[in-house]
């Protein structure tokens, strides 16, 4: 007989899977790009606070796309109803920090967001220290936010639900842009691509924020002036909010960041 286990899925994983079956229809475009991080990772390796720790890449590449976004407000801007849009001026970044299960019979962990309110005010080194909490901050059993007001007992009962009741739910909730952005943020930045060093691998989020950023894996490419450092980077838009040229000048100027370095 062969060997195997049978294990539980985590009743918190449905928010997950209600995210994707949600976004399934919706029409996002991902849009691929390689950006030269080689100075800003020397730059980064470099900087020293004054009490000696140091700045997290996924908290500058943060701090890059809410400045850039905050430049380009259309890309994250969020569909009222089916004839308008909101667009906010404030820049709200959902980060998806890996958190262990709570009671969990194995070393089992799920993404769950974080948001960084006004990410585009905020220095670098500000929202490198927000992510180090959030990633030490403790999670109830039955939790799927960091964040979220709800108890854990109620998101637990909440995730055994029926799909058909969960719906009714969701449906209520995405009526509301500003009850959006107040839950979720209106970008998201996920790195779980950094999780293959070495690998020009890209990752392409889904979900249901208007703007998504997907960090990928980082690879050293020959070139005439030396090795240089090559970040996979992946933008995902929906373009039932906004276009591609919009979305490409968000590009462009985040390319622009990137590159420079803090």
């Amino acid at each position: 007989m062969p060997v195997h286990r049978i294990v539980p899925l985590r009743p918190e994983r449905t928010a997950t899977l209600d995210w994707l079956r949600l976004a399934r229809d919706r029409p996002l475009i991902p849009i691929l790009v390689e950006v030269d991080v080689t100075e800003a990772r020397e730059a980064i390796r470099a900087f020293r606070l004054p009490t000696g720790g140091g700045l997290g890449f996924t908290a500058w590449v943060v701090s890059c796309v809410a400045r850039a976004a905050a430049e380009h407000p259309r890309v994250h801007a969020i569909r009222w109803g089916t004839r308008r849009l909101v667009v906010f001026d404030e820049v709200d970044v959902a980060v998806l920090v890996e958190k262990g299960v709570e009671g969990s019979a194995e070393a089992e962990t799920l993404p769950m967001p974080f948001v960084v309110r006004n990410a585009h005010r905020k220095a670098a080194v500000e929202i490198d220290e927000e992510i180090r909490r959030a990633r030490e901050a403790e999670v109830a059993a039955g939790s799927a936010s960091i964040e979220w007001a709800g108890s854990a007992r109620l998101q637990a009962v909440f995730f055994r639900l029926p799909t058909v009741v969960r719906d009714l739910f969701w449906k209520w909730f995405f009526r509301s842009p500003e009850r959006i952005k107040r839950s979720m943020g209106t970008v998201v930045v996920t790195a779980s691509g950094m999780a293959t060093p070495g690998v020009l691998a890209w990752g392409i989020p889904s979900g249901l924020h208007p703007l998504a950023i997907g960090v990928g894996g980082i690879a050293r490419r020959g070139a005439p002036g030396g090795d240089r450092d090559i970040l996979a980077l992946t933008v995902v838009f929906d373009h039932g909010v906004t276009d591609g040229a919009p979305v490409g000048r968000f590009v462009h100027r985040l390319h622009e960041l990137l590159t420079a370095g803090p």
